[in-house]
C-alpha cells in the first residue's frame, strides 16, 4: 500500500503530528523512518506531556509503559524543550512493592519538579494481582522531594505517600491546587500541608482512609472536595475565601446503626462566602435508598448557599414521638418534628439551582412511619423564595413498582392527606429538568405536583433513560410528550420537551460530576 502521508512535507507532518495526543504521535515511528524525527520534533515543541490516557495504561503491561514514559522524558529533556506540565496514570505492576517501576516513578516526578514544571499529576492504579496483596496502596515519596524551592503549581498525587516527607516544605509553597487520593495522609500531616501551602486554592482529598478529623483553615482557599474519605468524624472549615464545597461520604446519622447523637461534627461558620454545595451520601454502588432509617443532617450548615446538590438522604426529617425513648434525642438533632404536628420550617434565602439526586421515588411513610415521603417534604419545610431552576435525577436502576389502577387520581388530594399543604409555589422557578424519567405513577405525580405549583415555568424537560425501559404505556418518547403535553400547567407559557439522551441539548446543572454514578466503588481499592 502506498504511504502518501510520508509523502508530505516536514512541516506540515509536523503540524499534523503537534495536534495528536503523544501515544498517537509516538507510534506514527511505525510507518517508517521518516516519522521518527518527526514525532519527535513535536515531543520537543510541546510543554506539556501528559499520559493519562486510559487505553495507554491498560493496553500494555507496566514496565513497557513506563520504559515509554522515560523515553519520552528523555528526549523532551535532550531538545531542551520547556516542560509546564507531567501528567501520567499508569497500572502498576502485580506483586507486593513497586521495585523498579516505583524508583522510575519517583525519578519522573524529581525530573518534572527539576525542570520548572507548574503541574504534577501522578495515579497509580493496582493491577488486580497487585491489589489482593494490599502492598501496592502507597508509594512513599523520598523526603528530599521537595525540600528546594520549585515552580510547582498544582499536585495532584494517587496512591503515593507524603509521609516521608518533612514539613513544611519549601517545594511545595508555591501550590494553588492540590488533590490526594487514596493516600495515608492524617490529620496532622494534612494541618501541616496546608500550613505550608500559604496559596493553595483548591483541595480535594479522595478516599484517604486515615482522616478522620479534618480542619482546614486557609486565608485563600475557594474550592474544597472530600470524597469518600469514610472515617471523617469531624469537619472544622475556616476559609473567608471559601466558594465551593463538595462532600461525598457517610455524613449520616442512623437510628439502627448508632445513637442519633453520633454524626459528624461540622463547623462551617467562618466560611461566609461559600455558594456552592455538592452533598451526597456515599453507599454501597449507586442506590441511594438502601436504609430508609438514615437523617443527613448537613445541609442545615450550609442554608446560605446559592447553588446545590443533594441527595435523596438529604431530604429525609426524622419524626420523634413524644412517647418514644428517642425522644430525649431530640435536642441533639436539628430540624426535627414530633408526631408531624409540626414541620420544621428552613430557610435557604438565596438558593437559585438545586439538583435532587433521588435513588427512586418511593412512599417512604408506607416502609417506615418514621419518614414522611421525602420530596414533598421537603419542598413543604424549606423556604426557597429565589428557586429559579430545578434539576431531578432519578437512578439509572429502575425501582420496583406496583403501578396502581387509581395512579391518575387528585394528587392535590393525596398529598394533602399526608400534611402537604396545597398552598405551596414556587413563585420564581423558570426551568425543571428530570433525568432518567420512566412514567411510574410517582415520578407522574412529582411532575403534576411541580406543574401546578410553578406560575411563570418556561420550560420542563424530561429526558428517558438510556435504552428506554419506560413504564408500560410510557416507552416511548411520543407517548411521554403526549402525557404531558396534557397536563394541567400554572404557567400558560410554560413549553414542555422530551428528549433521549443522546438528543438532550437542554442546559444542566452546575454539578455535572455525579459521584455516586462516577465513584460508585471508589472506597474500593
Amino acid at each position: 500500500m502506498e504511504d502518501r502521508l510520508s509523502s508530505l512535507p516536514d512541516d506540515l507532518l509536523h503540524s499534523i503530528l503537534r495536534d495528536l495526543p503523544l501515544k498517537h504521535a509516538a507510534r506514527t515511528s511505525a510507518l517508517s523512518r521518516r516519522w521518527v524525527p518527526q514525532w519527535i520534533r513535536a515531543l520537543a515543541d510541546s510543554p506539556v506531556l501528559d499520559f493519562t490516557d486510559r487505553d495507554f495504561a491498560h493496553g500494555q503491561p507496566a514496565d513497557r509503559a513506563a520504559a515509554t514514559v522515560g523515553r519520552c522524558l528523555r528526549l523532551h529533556a535532550e531538545h531542551g524543550a520547556p516542560l509546564d506540565a507531567f501528567r501520567v496514570a499508569l497500572v502498576s505492576p502485580p506483586g507486593p512493592g513497586y521495585g523498579a517501576f516505583g524508583r522510575d516513578v519517583i525519578g519522573w516526578i524529581a525530573a518534572a519538579v527539576a525542570r520548572g514544571a507548574r503541574e504534577v499529576e501522578v495515579d497509580l492504579t493496582p493491577s488486580q494481582e497487585g491489589a489482593d496483596h494490599g502492598s501496592a496502596a502507597f508509594l512513599e515519596l523520598p523526603g528530599d522531594l521537595f525540600r528546594s524551592r520549585s515552580s510547582l503549581e498544582r499536585l495532584a498525587l494517587g496512591r503515593l505517600s507524603l509521609r516521608a516527607v518533612p514539613l513544611p516544605a519549601a517545594g511545595l509553597a508555591g501550590l494553588r491546587s492540590l488533590s490526594l487520593s487514596h493516600t495515608d495522609v492524617t490529620d496532622e500531616a494534612l494541618r501541616g500541608v496546608l500550613a505550608t501551602c500559604r496559596a493553595l486554592e483548591s483541595l480535594s482529598l479522595r478516599c484517604c482512609s486515615l482522616l478522620t478529623e479534618v480542619s482546614v483553615a486557609s486565608e485563600r482557599l475557594r474550592a474544597l472536595e472530600l470524597l469518600g474519605c469514610r472515617a471523617v468524624r469531624d469537619l472544622r472549615v475556616a476559609a473567608p475565601a471559601l466558594e465551593s464545597f463538595a462532600m461525598y461520604g457517610d455524613v449520616i446519622l442512623s437510628a439502627a446503626a448508632v445513637d442519633w447523637y453520633e454524626t459528624v461534627s461540622v463547623d462551617f461558620a467562618a466560611a461566609p462566602a461559600l455558594r456552592d454545595v455538592y452533598l451526597s451520601h456515599m453507599d454501597g454502588c449507586g442506590d441511594l435508598d438502601l436504609n430508609f432509617d438514615y437523617y443527613y443532617p448537613f445541609v442545615y450548615y450550609v442554608l446560605h448557599t446559592r447553588v446545590l446538590t443533594l441527595c435523596s438522604f438529604g431530604l429525609v426529617v426524622p419524626v420523634f414521638s413524644e412517647d418514644g425513648d428517642d425522644y430525649n434525642c431530640m435536642d441533639r438533632v436539628p430540624y426535627t418534628y414530633v408526631n408531624r404536628d409540626k414541620f420544621p420550617y428552613v430557610d435557604m434565602p438565596n438558593l437559585q439551582e438545586l439538583q435532587l439526586l433521588l435513588g427512586c421515588i418511593q412512599e417512604e411513610g408506607d416502609w417506615n412511619p418514621r419518614h414522611p415521603e421525602r420530596v414533598y417534604t421537603f419542598f413543604y419545610s424549606t423556604s426557597l423564595p429565589v428557586l429559579e431552576r430545578l434539576f431531578i435525577r432519578l437512578s439509572r436502576n429502575p425501582a420496583k413498582e406496583v403501578e396502581d389502577s387509581d395512579s391518575d387520581s387528585d394528587e392535590d388530594e393525596y398529598l394533602s392527606d399526608r400534611g402537604v399543604s396545597r398552598l405551596l409555589t414556587f413563585g420564581l422557578l423558570t426551568f425543571i429538568k428530570v433525568v432518567n424519567f420512566r412514567g411510574t405513577w410517582r415520578e407522574r405525580r412529582l411532575i403534576r405536583y411541580l406543574l401546578l405549583r410553578a406560575p411563570i415555568l418556561e420550560q420542563l424537560v424530561l429526558v428517558t433513560p438510556e435504552g428506554g425501559l419506560g413504564a408500560p404505556g410510557f416507552e416511548h418518547v411520543e407517548g411521554i410528550q403526549e402525557w404531558v403535553s396534557a397536563r394541567q400547567k400554572a404557567s400558560r407559557e410554560a413549553r414542555t420537551s422530551v428528549y433521549r439522551p443522546s438528543e438532550d441539548d437542554s442546559p444542566n446543572h452546575a454539578h455535572t460530576r455525579i459521584f455516586n454514578e462516577e465513584y460508585c466503588c471508589m472506597h474500593q481499592g
